[in-house]
């Protein structure tokens, strides 16, 4: 599979019981085309998947049903097509939903005002150019820490583990917004898989909380078991990339609201299309919505007692 939502969660998605919800395919392989590009709107789709779906009716709930879409079905079998195709109808803009959507507009339609959204780290996808601008799926890290300080008051030293070649500006960025809130930040850099269990011991008995960021080289579904059992046998809170973890287990997740995601999207698109911002200005943005997910099963286990207004407050709390 492609790096496509981010594909190192997907891959861990796939060995646990709800790789069916994420990843069935409504219609592999197949382009849909369902209008005309006189409005100016092409949509590509990377995979048929819910969440990308999930984006895609919230923009067409705020902007308009009338697009041109197509589905890559996870493929490049079909670029250099539908890429002819979308060059001919000169569309005004074009929405890119996930990365291999994004990667095919950005090599194959640079003519063309390019929006992608669902994509983690885009700058180092090379999502960057005058004619390019974006959602990410990256929830900032004050915003995470702010959060999560809330669901345990008592926080004070936040543990991470990340690879150096693909997550230092997210490190660098976790840096500042716990010095800015007062908290400390424990990190563990790895450069392989197979170090993760003992950059995990070596924060052992040094953290509150152990806060996991996508990054494939330590998210995999064996480095996620190890992360689950440590630290349910030590009591340290999980807090994890995705909800599909806090449904395996983790304590929690910050998630995007996907289909807020595609209003976002509207509304840039909006004032791109208009001229009324640029891309270049744009660049990329955060998320504005996102929604909290709990494991009160977990809570119990590790002895912690998540106040009720957070409760109230979260999109799912697992038992």
């Amino acid at each position: 599979m492609h790096s496509d939502f981010p594909e190192h969660i997907r891959r861990v998605a796939t060995s646990g019981k709800t790789a069916l919800r994420l990843l069935a395919f409504a219609a592999a392989f197949a382009c849909l085309s369902i209008a005309h590009a006189d409005n100016g709107l092409v949509v590509i789709k990377s995979h048929d998947i819910d969440p990308y779906n999930q984006a895609l009716a919230g923009f067409k709930e705020m902007c308009t049903k009338d697009v041109t879409q197509y589905n890559l079905g996870g493929s490049r079998d079909n670029i250099p097509k539908y890429s002819q195709e979308i060059a001919a109808a000169k569309p005004k803009l074009v929405l890119a939903i996930g990365l291999l959507a994004a990667k095919m507009a950005k090599d194959n339609l640079k003519d063309f005002q390019i929006l992608y959204i669902m994509i983690s780290n885009p700058r180092k996808y090379g999502l960057i150019g005058n004619n390019i601008a974006g959602i990410t799926l990256d929830i900032p890290l004050e915003i995470q820490f702010r959060t999560y300080r809330k669901i345990m008051p008592k926080m004070k030293t936040v543990g991470m583990i990340y690879d150096p070649a693909k997550s230092e500006e997210r490190i660098r960025e976790a840096r500042a917004a716990a010095e800015k809130l007062g908290l400390e930040l424990t990190t563990k850099s790895v450069s392989s898989q197979k170090d993760v269990p003992e950059a995990v011991r070596q924060l052992l008995g040094k953290i509150d909380a152990l806060l996991i960021i996508p990054d494939e080289t330590v998210v995999t579904a064996e480095s996620f078991k190890y992360f689950l059992v440590t630290t349910l046998e030590n009591k340290i809170p999980f807090l994890s990339p995705s909800e599909i973890f806090v449904e395996g287990g983790a304590l929690a997740s910050l998630t995007p609201n996907f289909t807020d995601v595609g209003r976002q999207s509207c509304e840039l698109a909006t004032s791109l299309m208009s001229g009324k911002l640029n891309s270049s200005e744009a660049g990329a943005s955060p998320p504005r919505k996102v929604d909290l997910f709990l494991n009160g099963k977990t809570a119990n286990t590790i002895g912690l007692p998540i106040p009720k207004t957070i409760l109230e407050s979260a999109k799912t709390v697992y038992q």
